[in-house]
């Protein structure tokens, strides 16, 4: 994936758990805005990323889903677009 699209810093393998489930998750972290509220958003170079993480999450079944990482070049921060968890009870 890191040489094919140089729009991506790094890739890898997370695990979260949680009491009902344990999921690998692919880490994509890139150098580009992965969302329109963000500044610079880019949507044909975001769906080069795109792309090439779905190739690799059907390449690789053992993976449960991934999550892009935006690592802003002007902004110099890393911001993660995700869902919340429901809270589990102590």
């Amino acid at each position: 994936m890191l040489a094919a699209n140089r729009l991506v810093k790094s890739a890898w393998i997370a695990v979260d758990i949680t009491k009902e489930r344990t999921e690998r998750v692919l880490v994509v972290e890139a150098y580009i805005a992965v969302s329109p509220l963000e500044k610079n958003f880019d949507a044909h170079r975001y769906e080069r990323v795109v792309e090439d993480v779905r190739r690799v999450l059907a390449e690789h079944p053992e993976i449960d889903r991934a999550s892009i990482l935006s690592m802003h070049r002007d902004a110099g921060c890393t911001a993660l677009f995700r869902s919340q968890p429901a809270s589990v009870p102590a």
